[in-house]
């Protein structure tokens, strides 16, 4: 932290006002730790965004829990519980590059799917969702806890398969992830992953984070139905590209 410049700093403080600005129309977002990873290590980035994420969620839920659907809540929590314990183990011990790339390859090829069927008439999934469910959970978890901030893209394909409208969709997964970011959180500090440094950074970050979820909110109230389908979908291709390069 001490070794940073001041464009390092500018740079590092106008990624967090930009992606909570995303994570705030969106409900999820999974461009932090790319971006800040050009500048910050990973050990002090992933509890930062974690503590960040947690409170990104509290700022969305403050005024649209009405809208979250605690049924797909409670029917995603176990197996995304199952999933953050397993990435918890693996945190410090598994080399990651493998999995980044697989998922990645998931994700950039639905955003393209959802931003073209986004142009058309949405056909019906053909199989069952519940069948996807406990899939969809667990690579959530496992990727949210080994990546910091990747759970919400998974959360984000599921809840767009169900045609969610966008308060219900933004809402039910900013409390997917506020409930994943919690266990999540007191895993790392169960690791002893906040640090001195960790926590000077998550002082400094706060204010930021919170000018960018106004913006999101602005964002958000300003975007009708398809278009923000198609800014999920963009979001998801975005999203995909860093973790092939991982």
């Amino acid at each position: 932290m001490d070794s940073l410049g001041p464009l390092q700093i500018g740079y590092a403080c106008a990624v967090v006002v930009l992606s909570y600005a995303i994570r705030g129309g969106a409900g999820f977002g999974a461009v932090t730790i790319p971006l800040l990873a050009l500048v910050l290590p990973m050990k002090i980035i992933v509890p930062v965004v974690t503590v960040l994420g947690v409170l990104s969620s509290c700022s969305i839920l403050a005024g649209d829990a009405k809208h979250v659907i605690w049924r797909e809540l409670w029917q995603l929590l176990p197996s995304s519980l199952v999933g953050a314990a397993i990435g918890l183990y693996f945190f410090n011990v598994f080399e990651a590059a493998t999995i980044a790339h697989s998922l990645g390859a998931v994700v950039l090829c639905y955003g393209t799917y959802a931003m073209y069927l986004s142009y058309k008439p949405r056909p019906g999934w053909p199989l069952p969702l519940g069948l996807l469910r406990p899939l969809i959970g667990t690579t959530a978890g496992i990727s949210g806890t080994l990546f910091g901030s990747m759970a919400g893209m998974f959360y984000a394909i599921y809840f767009d398969l169900k045609n969610l409208p966008k308060d219900k969709f933004r809402a039910t997964v900013a409390a997917m992830l506020f409930v994943l970011g919690s266990v999540r959180g007191a895993g790392y500090l169960a690791l002893g992953a906040f640090n001195r440094e960790a926590m000077i950074a998550c002082a400094f970050a706060l204010p930021l984070m919170l000018v960018g979820t106004l913006l999101g909110n602005h964002i958000h109230t300003n975007l009708d139905q398809p278009l923000f389908r198609r800014f999920i979908a963009l979001l998801l291709i975005v999203s995909g590209i860093p973790l092939l390069m991982v």
